[in-house]
């Protein structure tokens, strides 16, 4: 692939600096570096491999409630890494149906596997067809994903 991208299974792959960061092709991406999938009329939403990255190791994650009513751009819960505190916004809105409770006892599962037992919650979405627009495609965001990469590496130089 072109820009040094590099597709292995679900996954496409490019390597900067010393980090390999992975986008899943079956997911959407929002701006603010949450994932979606859609899971027979559900959404399961988690965060982006760029972000658990540039994050640094999760200490701890606080959940938001299964029947929890969100709307769009809600804080919802939070993450909290070495380095700082990550608000968990609701990225459509719906009604949580489920959460991943196995990361109040090993929040590390993201930094493992953000895109699969990773995840972080799973909503039924008020109207999705609606809200999918707001996303992008694995390819659609790539792109910005390298700027944020490189704007990292500009920081630290």
């Amino acid at each position: 692939m072109d820009n040094g991208y590099v597709e292995v299974d679900n996954f496409i792959q490019v390597t900067r600096d010393k980090f390999t960061f992975k986008v899943d092709k079956e997911c959407y991406y929002h701006p603010s570096e949450f994932w979606v999938r859609e899971e027979e009329g559900i959404i399961a939403v988690g965060i982006t491999d760029f972000l658990q990255i540039h994050a640094g190791d999760i200490a701890f994650v606080e959940l938001p409630e299964a029947g929890q009513k969100a709307e769009a751009g809600d804080e919802i819960g939070t993450i909290e890494t070495i380095k700082q505190n990550i608000a968990i916004v609701a990225p459509i809105s719906g009604s949580i149906v489920e959460v991943n409770s196995v990361l109040e006892e090993e929040p590390e599962l993201i930094n493992n596997d953000a895109y699969g037992e990773g995840w972080i919650f799973k909503i039924a979405p008020s109207d999705w067809e609606a809200d999918k627009p707001n996303f992008m495609t694995a390819r659609e965001y790539l792109p910005l994903m390298e700027e944020k990469i490189r704007a990292e590496l500009d920081k630290d130089r």
